[in-house]
């Protein structure tokens, strides 16, 4: 076996690999959560302590919510001791039921 092919069969193959699953890791992680998310965190917002409403409101700059954002916040909350509820019907408007965390987040920084 020549050292082209030990490098090749051995090191830049496993190496793409990982290159591949972490590139898709990371742009699944940065999705934007779904409108039943927006949702549950619009519903519970009156109960959240104010460093979680605070930890929204920086997440919320971008402008959108991140499925890694969320998960940081689902964690945050459930250590205040606030479970989030999804609400029973589908919420098919993720600009919808954004607009309306936002303008929580906007009203309580009032």
């Amino acid at each position: 076996m020549t050292p082209i092919k030990f490098i090749l069969r051995y090191t830049a193959v496993p190496f793409m690999a990982i290159v591949a699953v972490v590139s898709w890791a990371s742009h699944d992680a940065s999705a934007e959560i779904d409108a039943r998310q927006y949702a549950a965190l619009s519903n519970a917002y009156a109960s959240f302590p104010v460093e979680l409403r605070r930890d929204i409101g920086q997440a919320l700059q971008s402008g959108k919510l991140s499925n890694w954002d969320y998960s940081s916040l689902v964690r945050e909350s459930l250590d205040d001791g606030v479970v989030l509820d999804w609400p029973s019907n589908d919420r098919e408007n993720v600009a919808t039921e954004r607009e309306k965390l936002t303008a929580l987040v906007k009203a309580d920084r009032l």
